[in-house]
């Protein structure tokens, strides 16, 4: 929402400046689109977030530089000496408007968990990584809970215990309702953390679960499949000449086939032939399938390239129109990996109630893995994903994608 706020109020001086400055017609369509970049550019050098309690100086020179950047093409292409001031106006304003934006709601929340063991460490790790909580601990002692936290001024009370005793519900219920807000652990891991934590749910937690709606919704299928069909095109277009030179490159570094197909499980457990640029050499396998790994050395030069820039991903856009695939879901895996993870990750099949994607949220949200652990966190988030999902997180995902690209963290 401050984000939405933030671009929007830009948008609004951004024309007021245009049209006070007598900018031409033609220049102030020029404009809109170098609007449209300095924006982008904001969201993917992270400088739109508004939960930091301050800004480097390198975040400001970065926000005068993708000015500069954007506004000396629109010079270069329009020639009007009004852009000068324009541009200083501009990137004043960028600048002064997210600080003020971000005195205003930045707040440190003094919080403190109510638990042990390894839920309360698993918090702790987790409130390291936020900005905007203190954190001060106690010393799970349930009858001084109530003044440790008058006393602290605690604003948020983490549950570190998934079952509670009848006297642990009414002291903590006496807290909730004097204004400090209480959230249980599944819960800070499903709206902080962004994943169903595994491990702690059972079946009686997926029958009361709020969400899943994709699995059902006729209407969101729809408009997933237009998204999905849309985006193809797109994303084909705009890359096609990428495509061309890779395969190129892909044919004179190594022998073998340019694409080669895979078959990897699906929707229901089906499995489908997965279209991939060659990124390994052709006798990868030769011993038998193997997990692919972190500076795998089985991976070509210009396949390294592929991977990280996500180039190899590009021929499952076929997958993506055939129906096979969505252009967003959990990234689809081979069967004989698949029989393993069943065995020694608790509800890992629930990841094919809906269609794999070419990306997703595990893959943004998570870094490079290839052991059961890995596939173990990669689910949370992909069940996440299926429980929360619309339309808004598919694009949310896509522009994540994006900065995956741009800075070469693909995998």
């Amino acid at each position: 929402m401050l984000r939405a706020f933030y671009i929007g109020i830009l948008g609004i001086l951004f024309l007021i400046l245009t049209n006070f400055l007598g900018l031409t017609l033609e220049t102030s369509i020029i404009g809109i689109g170098v609007f449209s970049f300095i924006i982008l550019g904001l969201y993917l050098f992270d400088l739109m977030n508004f939960d930091v309690p301050k800004y480097s100086i390198r975040n400001y020179l970065t926000v005068i530089g993708l000015n500069f950047i954007f506004f000396f093409i629109w010079f270069f292409i329009s020639w009007d000496f009004w852009l000068i001031i324009f541009f200083v106006l501009f990137a004043t304003i960028t600048i002064f408007l997210r600080t003020l934006i971000n005195i205003s709601v930045y707040r440190i929340k003094p919080v403190t968990i109510y638990g042990s063991g390894e839920l309360k460490f698993n918090l702790e790790k987790s409130l390291e990584k936020l900005e905007g909580y203190s954190y001060i601990d106690f010393n799970d002692n349930i009858d001084q809970l109530e003044s440790f936290v008058k006393t602290n001024n605690i604003r948020l009370l983490l549950l570190g215990k998934i079952k509670l005793e009848e006297k642990e519900i009414e002291k903590i219920l006496k807290i909730k309702l004097r204004n400090t807000h209480v959230m249980g652990y599944l819960d800070y891991m499903l709206e902080i953390e962004k994943k169903v934590e595994v491990s702690y749910i059972n079946e009686e937690w997926l029958l009361n679960a709020y969400g899943f709606e994709i699995l059902r919704s006729k209407f969101q299928n729809k408009v997933k499949r237009v998204f999905d069909i849309g985006m193809s095109i797109i994303i084909g277009a705009l890359t096609f000449p990428i495509m061309i030179i890779a395969a190129i490159i892909v044919k004179i570094e190594s022998p073998g086939p340019i694409i080669y197909s895979q078959d990897r499980v699906g929707e229901n457990e089906k499995e489908f032939p997965v279209y991939k640029f060659r990124s390994m050499r052709q006798d990868a396998e030769k011993d038998g399938a193997k997990w692919a790994q972190k500076n795998d050395p089985r991976v070509t030069k210009f396949g390294n390239f592929m991977r990280k820039t996500r180039v190899d991903e590009l021929p499952q856009l076929l997958n993506v129109i055939r129906g096979d695939m969505s252009f967003i879901g959990p990234r689809p895996e081979r069967m004989v990996f698949i029989k393993e993870l069943e065995k020694q990750i608790p509800y890992y099949g629930l990841r094919h109630m809906v269609k794999p994607g070419l990306t997703g949220w595990a893959q943004v949200m998570y870094p490079y893995g290839a052991t059961v652990e890995d596939a173990k966190n990669k689910l949370e988030y992909d069940l996440y994903y299926i429980k929360c999902y619309s339309l808004y997180l598919d694009i949310v995902i896509l522009f994540k994608t994006l900065k995956t690209v741009v800075f070469g963290k693909g995998r």
